[in-house]
């Protein structure tokens, strides 16, 4: 009775597929891969085949056809691939999947709008492991903003892994190492105090002021869940950076700011980022990353539950073809699933400038100064005194110049900073 119940089982099951793959047979043949992913129909739905392919003969095979397999060739026939399936969830889905490269061009661009009321993804979060192409994909994403700030980008970070990153886009001043981080947080504070007297003077379109761009990699090594790294951070300094990178996301989108965070974990207790800061973050999850966003989806998309298995089986289908992919959730539109381009790492690479030897300066270990090309410091140093309204005492001006710069200037140093400011020695 049993081996009869199990056979009647198998069998209903059976012809019940059966039946769904001669309905999908029916169903025009782009959308049918959908339909063979989601109810496991390979081999019993027909799809088109690719164009034959005929290889010249080698010498000494008798018959080529059977002696020489491309197995790759044989596999498209009896499985579809992973793209051609995408492609087809595509077509029904356009909004929500992305298998062309502008998806990222439109993010920046939306970042970069000159109309700063149209302007959206201000502030980017790049969530993935180890060697995902976070840092790639941060520097892409700073060298397509900045160019279209309408004045050389300023362009701040903070690497605490001292330098492995291979970062793509040039820096203003970056700061290398775990016990750098505490003067990453005073500098760029002041740049973004420097960045609201700019707006100050033009107005809140903020017409001429360059974009001010703010990198924090390891967020989530750094912050640990608020008690930082053992023997590297401590819990003070941890606090002190989840305060400032909440201050960066809240209050930087109207100065032009943009906070790029990278990290490995996706947690808003393990990278100290508030509830209501996400919201106004560019979420970028790389592979398989996003299988924990969509696993946890009331904390990240607000998306319907058809559209939310859409996503998932995107993601489902390139992890298991190993295509490198993202989930992306901007500020103002559609979540959808993307293909991560291939970059011309080369070709798209800036050169950090060289520290200069002058001997006015004596340079810190860690800081890397700027081209004159880049960013006038001069200038940022004389906006400084005229909003001073009178002549700066020797410290601060010197303390000033190393807060804009890094840069320690000897006595012969302020004097001459001083006659260029149009300050004579008494």
């Amino acid at each position: 009775m049993q081996g009869q119940a199990a056979y009647n089982y198998v069998t209903t099951a059976i012809d019940a597929k059966r039946r769904v793959a001669d309905y999908v047979n029916r169903l025009p043949i782009t959308e049918r891969p959908r339909w063979i992913a989601e109810y496991q129909l390979q081999g019993l739905v027909t799809l088109p085949e690719p164009p034959a392919q005929h290889q010249p003969s080698q010498t000494g095979i008798p018959n080529p056809d059977i002696a020489d397999i491309d197995e790759e060739f044989v596999q498209s026939i009896i499985n579809p691939g992973a793209m051609k399936i995408l492609q087809a969830i595509a077509a029904n889905y356009p909004g929500y999947i992305r298998i062309d490269a502008a998806w990222i061009d439109e993010l920046c661009d939306a970042a970069s709008n000159q109309n700063m009321t149209l302007r959206s993804n201000h502030h980017f979060y790049l969530s993935g492991g180890t060697q995902s192409g976070k840092s790639t994909l941060a520097g892409v994403i700073i060298n397509k903003i900045a160019a279209k700030s309408q004045t050389p980008a300023i362009v701040i970070g903070s690497d605490p892994k001292d330098e492995i990153t291979r970062w793509l886009c040039r820096f203003t001043r970056k700061f290398d190492g775990m016990k750098a981080l505490r003067n990453w947080i005073t500098f760029a504070t002041n740049a973004i105090d420097e960045q609201k007297a700019r707006v100050a003077k033009v107005g809140g379109e903020c017409q001429g002021v360059p974009e001010l761009f703010l990198a924090q990699d390891e967020v989530d090594s750094v912050f640990g869940g608020g008690k930082g790294l053992p023997g590297m951070v401590d819990a003070d300094t941890a606090k002190d950076l989840q305060g400032f990178w909440n201050y960066i996301i809240k209050f930087t989108a109207g100065l032009k700011g943009h906070g790029l965070f990278m990290g490995q974990s996706p947690l808003s207790g393990e990278t100290g980022f508030s509830r209501p800061s996400l919201k106004n973050v560019c979420f970028i999850a790389m592979g398989q990353t996003s299988s924990y966003i969509l696993d946890h989806p009331q904390d990240f998309v607000n998306v319907k539950k058809e559209i939310l298995e859409v996503l998932r089986q995107a993601c489902e289908m390139l992890d298991k073809a190993g295509v490198r992919y993202a989930l992306v959730i901007p500020t103002r539109s559609n979540p959808f699933v993307a293909l991560i381009p291939e970059f011309d790492i080369k070709g798209l690479e800036q050169k950090q400038d060289s520290k200069p030897s002058n001997d006015t300066v004596s340079s810190s270990k860690n800081n890397q100064q700027p081209s004159q090309q880049q960013i006038d410091w001069y200038e940022e140093i004389r906006l400084w005194a005229t909003e001073l309204g009178r002549k700066p005492q020797y410290q601060e001006i010197k303390q000033k110049w190393h807060e804009l710069t890094g840069q320690e200037l000897n006595e012969k140093g302020v004097t001459l900073l001083l006659e260029n400011l149009g300050y004579r020695e008494d």
